[in-house]
């Protein structure tokens, strides 16, 4: 597989070298070593008008996770720091003061601030959907509708990240980038048992569940480990929910999320059908183990196949699977009609309300200069180590075929489940299915019946407290 590190430095050096060419930046390279590429601090040039867009004075807050790849021994808010240089230039008189958080406390930290008096909360957050929903619920961000013009909304990929992006009727989160989670091969397993040849390696490697079953078979056939449907936590669970529900086109919760789904037809056959694998060892029952074991077995050479991937997995485990001598394929789940409906992850911005005027639109300049000035918004999806939401940025990796793949899966990005209420909650009740499921402790009806029962309840638990506290 290629070293996702290497390329990526790569892939970076031009756009930053660019980024950086009026602020001071210098990129050396070596010919048998990886492009390193220095931010420096340097003198104010004098601007030229041409480039001003606004003379608009304010001074407004960016906080933001480590979501971007800094460079080689520069401290976190670096390359952010560039970014705030490269804005001034067109927004001279803005100025921007950055936090960097870290996803230990800055929920927490958030959090205190939305809920006591007169807590400064940031202009700008860089986060993703569901926690962004849940301040959009408690009805302290700003609605950004206004920045999702019609040419907007038609060039973002997928309507499932549109919908990600709103709360109710308004739109609170502009999309930079996102990944799909999908599945892995072993590239020696599924040659040598003749699977390759059943597997689409086309475009956006689209398949369906029957051709998925005859791979099944084949491998298992040949003698290769198959890979487990692990279920002893919630870690790594969405990808389990996007290969069950995906199997006979299914979905987790009907369209108006309002009610969850699996106890339909589509998805009991799905599970129906897993069982049958099981007991013909095509599939491994991972009921005591989890995502991390299976992606351990994975990556050991040990399995066939691997449900849990990603492009941070591809990066994590790159250096063990070059020392194991595994060569991965990646692949979206299976669906019977070989449209698949993924789940991923998702970076983007939201803009809290103050009632300033002034605050309020220079953080939209911001915004809006991050995602789509040509200058930096693709650098930015790259650095975030994700994939461009925007029809129209194109191939931001330059040919890597990884890369095209995962770029290509981006228009199946589907319903945003993690910004439901009570999701968290959920997300127990669907490994304790599974593994009722696998172990055969119930029926694959009752389980579903039961989790569908429990899972319905944390969806009208918050608005039954109310009630209660009234």
């Amino acid at each position: 597989m290629a070293d996702w590190k290497k390329w990526m430095a790569l892939a970076l050096t031009g756009a930053f070298a660019v980024l950086l060419g009026g602020c001071g930046g210098d990129a050396q390279s070596d010919e048998n070593e990886d492009v390193k590429i220095e931010v420096t601090e340097v003198q104010p040039q004098e601007e030229e008008a041409s480039e001003v867009v606004s003379d608009l004075e304010a001074t407004i807050s960016w906080w933001t996770y480590p979501i971007f790849v800094q460079d080689e021994g520069q401290e976190d808010g670096a390359y952010e720091q560039a970014l705030i240089r490269e804005f001034n230039k067109k927004y001279p008189n803005i100025t921007v003061e950055l936090k960097v958080l870290d996803y230990l406390n800055g929920p927490d930290e958030i959090q205190a601030l939305l809920e006591s008096e007169g807590g400064e909360l940031p202009n700008v957050l860089l986060d993703e959907p569901g926690r962004i929903s849940s301040y959009a619920k408690a009805g302290v961000l700003e609605d950004i509708s206004d920045m999702f013009t019609d040419e907007v909304t038609s060039d973002i990929v997928s309507e499932g990240i549109l919908s990600a992006c709103t709360n109710g009727d308004s739109y609170v989160m502009y999309p930079l980038s996102g990944s799909n989670y999908v599945m892995a091969f072993n590239r020696y397993m599924i040659e040598g048992s003749g699977a390759i040849e059943l597997m689409n390696r086309e475009g956006a490697c689209t398949w369906t569940t029957e051709s998925f079953e005859q791979v099944l078979e084949r491998l298992n056939a040949s003698g290769f480990n198959s890979g487990m449907l692990y279920c002893s936590g919630i870690a790594g669970d969405y990808a389990t929910r996007s290969f069950i529900t995906n199997l006979y086109d299914g979905s987790l919760m009907n369209e108006e999320m309002t009610a969850y789904t699996m106890d339909s037809e589509e998805n009991r056959q799905a599970l129906t059908k897993i069982k049958e694998w099981m007991e013909k060892g095509w599939i491994l029952n991972g009921s005591g183990s989890s995502g991390a074991d299976a992606v351990a077995s994975f990556v050991s050479g040990e399995n066939s196949y691997c449900l849990l991937w990603s492009l941070p997995q591809a990066i994590s485990n790159a250096e063990a699977l070059a020392e194991n001598g595994v060569e991965v394929v990646v692949m979206p789940y299976p669906s019977a009609d070989g449209v698949p409906s993924l789940e991923y992850m998702l970076n983007g911005f939201c803009i809290f309300e103050n009632g300033d005027a002034d605050k309020l639109q220079a953080s939209r300049y911001l915004v809006d200069f991050l995602c789509n000035d040509e200058n930096v918004a693709k650098e930015n999806v790259v650095r975030s180590g994700a994939f461009p939401v925007r029809t129209s940025m194109g191939d931001v990796y330059e040919g890597n075929e990884e890369a095209q793949l995962y770029e290509a899966l981006m228009p199946y990005s589907g319903t945003y489940y993690n910004k439901v209420d009570g999701f968290e909650e959920m997300r127990v009740y669907w490994y304790q299915m599974e593994a009722e499921i696998l172990n055969e402790e119930y029926s694959v009806e009752d389980a579903t019946d039961s989790f569908v029962e429990y899972a319905n309840k944390t969806l009208v638990k918050e608005e039954q407290e109310e009630k209660v506290e009234e």
